[in-house]
């Protein structure tokens, strides 16, 4: 039986990952998301749970997860709550823009990894929180070829400042 809607909280500690891991692996088998976009799918959440993993604040003690499905998709809700601003704050340039930035931070490298990943980040200022969204009833072409380029894109320049 497939389940449409799932939990999931731990410790704000990296020393947690391999739960969080183990929680997409059961919901993408269950679903039978397999190759690129599993890595796609646990890339985007194992990142999100970096960052707050990895604050210096300690006052977070557990990051919570709410995974559902719908017609849209896969849905993965994350629990930012004091980060919330600084993580949807950046997310509000375009990806363009970051792409463009000489001097990106580690926070912003990784957000911009996990927009190109997604096919939708969406944030509730209500519950503080981010769903990462990813559409199941069909990988679109278009969209897997211009994430793609975008990525090419980002890479040639990490290659370009990496050399000189």
């Amino acid at each position: 039986m497939v389940e449409l809607e799932k939990r999931l909280v731990v410790k704000a500690r990296l020393e947690e990952l391999p739960k969080v891991e183990f929680f997409v692996e059961k919901i993408c088998d269950q679903f039978n998301i397999f190759n690129s976009y599993f890595g796609n799918i646990l890339f985007a959440v194992s990142e999100v749970f970096t960052l707050l993993a990895t604050e210096t604040d300690f006052s977070r003690k557990k990051i919570q997860f709410y995974f559902f499905a719908d017609a849209k998709g896969l849905n993965f809700r994350i629990a930012l709550k004091d980060r919330f601003f600084e993580i949807a704050g950046i997310c509000q340039k375009t990806t363009e823009e970051l792409l463009m930035s000489e001097d990106l931070s580690s926070t912003e490298k990784s957000l911009l990894s996990v927009n190109l990943l997604v096919d939708e980040m969406n944030f509730n200022s209500k519950n503080e929180s981010v769903d990462l969204v990813f559409y199941i009833s069909s990988i679109h072409m278009n969209a897997y070829k211009h994430r793609i380029s975008l990525l090419d894109t980002y890479f040639e320049k990490i290659n370009k400042t990496a050399t000189v």
